[in-house]
């Protein structure tokens, strides 16, 4: 998201919101690997410039605290 940004993380439940997932900036945007669970649902957010957000083109959820958070759901382990 954001390709004019400076600094993109990525964080949410795969690193207990801790946002230790930063990503490299490249000619189209920003790269990086998460390790998500196999076969489970990932909620996710980006804090681009130091602002929290979403993708817009990804699926969402709404928490209990009336958050909008990116939601995965990552296939079963092979």
């Amino acid at each position: 998201p954001h390709t004019d940004a400076q600094s993109v993380v990525l964080t949410g439940s795969f690193d207990a919101w801790t946002a230790s997932c930063h990503l490299t900036k490249t000619t189209t945007g920003f790269s990086g690997t998460a390790h998500v669970p196999w076969g489970e649902k990932t909620i996710y957010k980006f804090i681009v410039d130091g602002t929290w957000t979403i993708a817009n083109d990804q699926p969402t959820e709404t928490d209990a605290s009336g958050n909008v958070n990116n939601v995965y759901v990552a296939p079963p382990h092979p």
